[in-house]
């Protein structure tokens, strides 16, 4: 296949600024990235500078940006990631350019350096403590590490604040933290809490870009979060408010309007000890039976989104329990490493999903990226922690829309026309969900009249994730704003999303933009909402008559 390759030229004795040359080249299957650029370089231009080494995945010396993903060149089959018939492969960013692919590590080794990256031990005792297969265990989920600099170059928040340690630097410390026989353990986490533990917005890009496939987020930054609380070095005073605010009010958001559990008087009803909302506005019967569980935000903040969800189940003959005692699925406890403090609502919410499965409705339906995340990966732990049943199913609302598309029960016949140019934002905890942006993609492309723009960029961060927007605004809110300024040189009318606390922090930039006299023409649209619209909005149910 004959492929063009889009690469990164710069020579500082000549060019003012980094420019990109194009080669064709004749790819066969089995030819890595690193294989094309040896091509390239021994057969059209031998002056193409690069790093190699080992080619085997080990040494991490031939990093390079592929399709703006970094990526070891010699682990990447280029085949696999030609896109209209081409492959842009350029240097690492966050790091200044030598030459051509080449860059300067520098920055990236003293981010490790600095966390000091030995064993501290008392060499005047022979009391060493000993360690357990156990320990060896957890300190070898991050020992792989090849230092390639792939989670430095992909980190967002790296993009706004050099000062972040970055993800290579946090693994290396819990890698010695957590070592029984080292001395600074704890010391070691209170330096990193002042150089940005609690900076991680945990969307996943250094895991993405790790080739390694370390589990950064949950088998690292959480659990060193867990140990800064345990030593009094967490959370941050930002995210202590906003757990006695989840502690005193059962939501991560107080309630200022009526919330969507109460909008819908006439439908509520007792189903086996629950109080919950039964809405059926079909003739019929109904194709399935869900729960419904908004999440924080939309039960108290976008209520209409709330309606929009019952809206689209109604078109489709689906009958939506809400359980109207529905508390904070925990995930703000889980981000800031207060793990312990959550189990009232753990135990809450799953004696409300148990007995509605043991009645005869598994299917647990989610409308928050971030409850739908905790649910699917944390809740199971919990449950074998805390001696729970776990008898009902998990599913996002898009995901179900999906299955009902594939299984020929989701409608789409006599979809209105949404005419808009948009640009889907594809959220960190949907993707922590397991769930692949396809699934919203394509049910986007469904909808008449929505011209559907792909990100230029995959991976990039809204900025309110990890308890960031609570302790670091500053940081949220340009992640936020870069994310919508890199859609808006795109063309687009505005960003679609699933997510409400991505929604959120957009809308937070919009205001900020506007109040600095810079506003912007750019819009946020609710995948939701948008849908719902498409379907007809039922006006009994969107105003809970």
């Amino acid at each position: 296949m004959l492929v063009k390759f889009r690469i990164s030229r710069f020579n500082p004795d000549q060019d003012p600024r980094p420019y990109h040359q194009d080669f064709e080249l004749d790819v066969v299957n089995g030819m890595t990235i690193l294989d094309c650029l040896h091509e390239i370089k021994n057969e059209q231009d031998g002056s193409l500078t690069f790093r190699r080494s080992c080619r085997s995945g080990i040494c991490g010396s031939c990093a390079v940006r592929v399709n703006h993903r970094a990526m070891l060149a010699c682990k990447t089959q280029a085949l696999d990631v030609v896109t209209d018939g081409g492959v842009l492969v350029e240097p690492l960013v966050h790091l200044r350019p030598i030459k051509d692919l080449a860059v300067d590590m520098e920055p990236f080794y003293q981010t490790i350096e600095k966390v000091q990256p030995w064993l501290v031990t008392d060499h005047t005792t022979e009391e060493i403590p000993a360690i357990t297969s156990q320990d060896a265990e957890k300190l070898n989920n991050v020992s792989d590490c090849i230092f390639c600099g792939a989670c430095y170059s992909d980190c967002n928040v790296i993009d706004v604040d050099r000062s972040f340690a970055g993800p290579s630097a946090i693994a290396k410390t819990y890698r010695f933290a957590c070592d029984p026989r080292d001395l600074l353990g704890s010391e070691r986490i209170k330096q990193l809490v002042e150089s940005g533990l609690y900076k991680c917005p945990v969307d996943q890009e250094c895991e993405i870009a790790c080739p390694k496939d370390l589990s950064l987020r949950r088998d690292v930054i959480e659990q060193l979060r867990c140990r800064a609380v345990t030593g009094d070095f967490g959370p941050l005073p930002a995210h202590k408010r906003l757990i006695m605010s989840v502690l005193d009010t059962g939501a991560s958001v107080p309630v200022t309007t009526t919330p969507a559990v109460d909008m819908y008087k006439d439908h509520e009803r007792d189903f086996h000890g629950i109080q919950e909302l039964y809405i059926k506005e079909f003739e019929g019967e109904p194709v399935a039976e869900v729960v419904l569980f908004f999440g924080c935000i939309i039960n108290r903040r976008q209520q209409d989104t709330a309606a929009a969800i019952n809206n689209i189940f109604q078109h489709n003959k689906v009958a939506v329990h809400i359980p109207k005692k529905q508390v904070c699925c925990g995930s703000p406890f889980m981000r800031v490493g207060m793990r312990d403090t959550m189990k009232p609502f753990v135990t809450q919410n799953f004696e409300i999903f148990n007995t509605y499965a043991n009645n005869g409705v598994t299917h647990i339906l989610t409308s928050c990226s971030g409850c739908n995340s905790t649910f699917r990966h944390d809740y199971p732990t919990l449950a074998l922690e805390y001696g729970l049943n776990f008898d009902f199913k998990i599913y996002d609302v898009g995901e179900y829309m999906t299955m009902m598309d594939e299984d020929g029960t989701l409608n789409l016949e006599d979809m209105k026309n949404s005419a808009m140019k948009t640009m889907y934002h594809y959220p960190c905890h949907i993707r922590a969900s397991g769930l692949d942006e396809s699934i919203y993609v394509d049910l986007i492309r469904k909808i008449p009249g929505i011209e559907l723009v792909q990100v230029p960029s995959s991976g990039l961060c809204c900025g309110g994730g990890g308890g960031v927007r609570a302790a670091y605004p500053e940081i949220s809110d340009k992640l936020a704003i870069r994310r919508m300024e890199i859609a808006q040189d795109e063309g687009v009318d505005g960003l679609l999303t699933n997510c409400p606390f991505c929604i959120l922090s957009f809308e937070r930039g919009l205001g900020l933009k506007e109040e600095a006299g810079e506003a912007m023409d750019f819009g946020i649209f609710d995948f939701y909402k948008i849908f719902s619209r498409a379907f007809g909005e039922d006006e009994i149910i969107r105003e809970g008559h």
